[in-house]
């Protein structure tokens, strides 16, 4: 061996991470996310009063969304901060950004789909007959976002329609709850 190759083995090489590693940019922007949700539950859940003539404060109904909402939020925060510091500590562990590549990978067309099939179904609420609604969307659903052969998705596509539709009617018989 040669003195350089020697010295070379000895330099540390930072490799870009293989599919089976952490991400510290996902990690970090997740965390965020995960923050921002957080921040949210806990301002609805100030919001409320925690004394009222119904319960005490320790009995408020805010008490157990806001003690989650903090627990999801220090949770966050020690992922976002272990994402900065995987980040500081290795920066070749962070590719270059792909915005629509990642999301192309990520499935960001059947999530898109999704958000929009979701609003098609929030628009005919109460346009449509709920015993309708709800099967048809559970067909639509389970079609469109099939991974089994068509055979195999249509079929646990109308088992799950004929179980939505019991369901719901023994629930409105047995508990007198009118869907829309």
């Amino acid at each position: 061996m040669t003195e350089e190759s020697i010295k070379a083995a000895e330099d540390p090489v930072l490799l870009p991470p293989d599919e089976t590693t952490r991400r510290p940019r996902r990690e970090f922007l997740g965390a965020l996310l995960l923050m921002a949700v957080a921040a949210a539950f806990i301002f609805q859940a100030l919001r409320m009063p925690f004394k009222d003539p119904s319960w005490e404060w320790y009995t408020a109904p805010n008490i157990f969304p806001l003690a989650m909402a903090v627990c999801l939020g220090l949770c966050a925060l020690f992922v976002a901060v272990r994402g900065v510091l995987e980040w500081r500590a290795n920066p070749a562990a962070v590719e270059p950004l792909n915005v629509v590549d990642s999301a192309r990978r990520w499935g960001m067309g059947r999530f898109i789909g999704g958000v929009a099939m979701i609003g098609v179904l929030i628009f005919l609420l109460g346009k449509l007959s709920f015993y309708v609604l709800a099967p048809g969307s559970i067909l639509v659903f389970g079609l469109i976002f099939r991974s089994d052969p068509w055979p195999k998705a249509i079929r646990a596509s109308v088992i799950a329609a004929v179980f939505i539709v019991v369901f719901l009617y023994l629930i409105s018989r047995i508990f007198g709850i009118v869907f829309p």
